[in-house]
């Protein structure tokens, strides 16, 4: 079963159908129910500061996720909450799970970075198998993250700049772009995300 966490904050209901053609799945903010999934996915489309809001609840359950080692799947907003910090709410905490922060785009023609754009593998991962390298994935963001150790990045992606797309620490793996929006590309990745040990 998959825990798919309802914070009020994104497209639910797409990515549990999407997760739901390799495995049972569950939109849930009850703690006792997400600690009995075995996977569990953080959605995310809206802002840092009310997503940090909504999630005050669920936070002492969140850090029990990431200790006990379940896997766990950050989407968007659902990657840049994991940080510790972020411009689009200054004074706000984020999780911290990932140390760095989370930076506005500069200097770019438009925001948010929206529509297709290709993801550049830098590090063989298991959410990457059977991916072609240069593969393109939906994106809808205005801010990117910037982990210190750069270790974590498996992804990268180019808009004005080269920014981190796909992170993996431990038993924590994240995507700036939407799978569940991706297309076939997008569903190997919930796939793989789905068939990780």
């Amino acid at each position: 079963m998959i825990g798919i966490i309802d914070y009020n904050a994104g497209n639910l209901r797409s990515i549990q159908k999407a997760v739901e053609l390799y495995d049972k799945a569950i939109i849930t903010k009850d703690s006792e129910e997400l600690l009995a999934c075995d996977k569990v996915i953080l959605p995310g489309v809206g802002n840092f500061g009310s997503a940090m809001k909504n999630l005050s609840k669920i936070k002492e359950t969140l850090y029990k996720i990431f200790d006990d080692n379940i896997p766990f799947l950050g989407i968007c907003l659902g990657m840049q909450v994991l940080f510790e910090e972020s411009e689009e709410k200054k004074g706000v905490n984020g999780l911290g799970v990932i140390k760095g922060n989370v930076i506005k785009f500069r200097n770019v023609e438009k925001l948010p970075h929206m529509g297709w754009n290709n993801v550049k593998i830098v590090k063989d991962n298991p959410l990457f198998e059977g991916i072609k390298d240069n593969s393109y994935f939906y994106f809808v963001h205005s801010y990117y993250v910037n982990p210190l150790n750069k270790e974590y990045i498996i992804g990268k992606t180019e808009y004005g700049i080269e920014f981190p797309s796909a992170i993996n620490k431990d038993n924590i793996y994240a995507t700036q772009f939407h799978p569940e929006k991706s297309g076939k590309v997008g569903l190997k990745i919930i796939e793989n995300f789905v068939e990780l040990l």
